[in-house]
């Protein structure tokens, strides 16, 4: 009796369990809720990630202006043949719809029109956007009645990357015009006016008598700001240390997938990178790897690239593969330059990011240079500044950008060419700080001419205030870094570098290894490490000998015998 009671009341717990543990329709709602919130947010923050790097969407100034968005467009535009095609190539193959976009306007069943290719990071891009906006308001109300309208375009290459590179845009902005029921573009110079565009698309316009260009807004605004060392100093404000290394992380993975492939920066037309642009990717990729602080998250992303370089210089699918997989863990759920990179213009801040990435080298290269075991040749502040300089030249899109900087540096810019010489064997410590200096008084040297640039667009003259404020540091943020006569304090102005661009904390406990390049320049420098290696081990096993020698006496007792000898 008892075992069946307790049998009884076993199978009446057994039955409670189970029906708290069953599901009950209100259990499903919550979880189905957020799950639609969720979902919902990632769309949206997708599209507005998408959005940002628009420079005419959504600003009532520029309707006039045709942005391209995949949304918008006709479905001819990314369906068709071409699915067709891909499949009779590859049976099976995923088929990648973006590499088959093919905007409506670039085909020839469409009257005369002209297309802007830009990058919303670019400054002359935003610089040119009102001057955009204005020939295409005074090129149709120029036209005559008989004359259809002349559609104006803009395609951006940060939303849009694979449409830029089958047109072949080598540098922003790229504005090219299409004559009525035509296809093939006519390249247009900078800046061009009302009656070139007029020329290039064979049609007529009435003379320009009564245009206000004022109206039309010709001199635009005040959107095209240099670009400075801290991506903050005009408007006196600061970001913090976690700020510089989101932004340097987000223009660094930016430029992988951006402007690595294709080859813009010398005009050249191939997918692919060419014998000396791949060099010129691994040293660059190995400068980060020494240099970057070993704490920062982003090395998981250039030690991948390192241990399959080869694979990433494939082509531009597997290096757009490489960071997406490290995307999440490198830039974090928030994809988005700091406010005072960006100057509050959402999308755009990757060249204040690339400055911040530069100057991180920089400091790390008198951080870390002692940290390298290997191909010590490899680590001098001239080869440094080379690989920079290579890199800028092979991989930099902004065409003016790069021009300035090349030019500065082959001409021998800031005396570099004597403050970066350093004897094979134990620099000084000093010579290891001239890269950071020299490359912070470049920057601050871009930043004023930038200003200066502006000023005499608009057709005023910066100030003396102004031009001290693009110079960083400012005085209020380092009272010791000049003195009372105007002169720079170097060491004060390395401290705040440091403060700026360098965490806290010991970074040099990490060591690395790097390999040694097969150049002819090695042969030269061979002997003096070779001889340098000697010495250090002759003096090691120096060093040990006496010890031992000494712990054997000790253990004898002979230095007793001695003292009692001569006691």
């Amino acid at each position: 009796m008892m075992d069946e009671e307790t049998d009884r009341w076993g199978k009446c717990r057994w039955l409670r369990r189970q029906q708290r543990s069953r599901p009950t329709p209100s259990s499903y709602t919550k979880p189905t809720f957020l799950f639609i919130c969720l979902f919902l947010s990632l769309v949206h923050s997708r599209e507005a990630d998408d959005r940002s790097r628009l420079l005419y969407a959504d600003d009532p100034s520029a309707t006039i202006i045709l942005e391209y968005q995949l949304h918008n467009a006709p479905s001819k535009d990314y369906s068709g043949d071409e699915r067709k095609e891909a499949a009779k190539r590859q049976p099976g193959a995923e088929y990648d719809e973006e590499k088959h976009i093919k905007p409506y306007f670039l085909m020839p069943e469409n009257g005369p029109r002209v297309v802007e290719f830009y990058s919303p990071w670019c400054g002359h891009c935003q610089s040119y956007k009102p001057k955009y906006i204005a020939l295409a308001k005074e090129v149709n109300l120029r036209l005559p009645e008989d004359q259809a309208e002349v559609y104006f375009h803009a395609v951006s290459c940060s939303v849009h990357h694979w449409v830029c590179l089958q047109n072949k845009v080598k540098g922003f902005p790229t504005i090219v015009a299409f004559k009525a029921d035509s296809a093939e573009p006519q390249l247009l110079q900078e800046s061009p006016t009302a009656d070139s565009v007029a020329h290039a698309l064979g049609i007529r316009l009435k003379p320009s008598d009564g245009i206000n260009h004022a109206e039309l807004g010709a001199n635009g605004d005040d959107a095209f700001r240099p670009v400075d060392i801290l991506g903050a100093s005009l408007d006196g404000l600061a970001r913090t240390r976690e700020a510089v290394y989101r932004d340097a992380a987000l223009s660094f993975t930016h430029a992988l997938k951006t402007e690595i492939f294709p080859n813009r920066a010398n005009g050249r037309d191939s997918e692919y990178l060419d014998p000396v642009q791949r060099e010129v990717f691994t040293d660059w990729i190995d400068l980060l790897y020494w240099t970057l602080p070993p704490t920062w998250i982003l090395h998981t992303l250039i030690n991948d690239i390192r241990n399959n370089i080869d694979f990433v210089m494939v082509n531009e699918e597997n290096m757009i593969a490489m960071v997406d997989k490290h995307n999440e863990v490198v830039n974090g759920i928030d994809k988005q330059w700091s406010q005072q990179c960006s100057k509050g213009v959402e999308g755009v801040g990757y060249l204040c990011g690339l400055w911040s990435l530069f100057h991180v080298v920089s400091i790390g290269v008198m951080e870390r240079h002692r940290a390298v075991l290997g191909a010590r040749d490899e680590i001098s502040t001239k080869v440094v500044a080379n690989t920079m300089r290579d890199y800028i030249a092979n991989f930099f899109g902004c065409e003016s950008c790069q021009q300035y900087f090349l030019g500065m540096y082959d001409s021998c810019g800031f005396n570099h060419c004597r403050r970066f010489k350093q004897p094979k064997s134990l620099p000084p410590p000093e010579s290891w700080s001239q890269f950071a200096l020299w490359l912070w008084e470049v920057h601050n040297d871009i930043n004023v001419k930038l200003l200066e640039a502006e000023s005499s667009r608009m057709g005023t003259v910066a100030s003396k205030q102004k031009l001290e404020l693009a110079v960083w540091p400012s005085s209020e943020s380092c009272s010791s870094c000049k003195d009372q006569y105007g002169k720079w304090n170097s060491d004060a102005v390395l401290s705040q570098l440091k403060k700026q661009y360098w965490p806290g904390g010991v970074q040099n406990f990490r060591y690395i290894v790097l390999k040694k390049k097969d150049r002819k320049e090695e042969e030269s420098s061979g002997y003096a490490e070779l001889l340098e290696n000697l010495f250090f081990l002759a003096f090691s096993a120096g060093i040990v000998m006496w010890c031992v020698k000494k712990q054997h006496i000790n253990f004898t007792g002979r230095h007793k015998k001695y003292e009692q000898d001569y006691v």
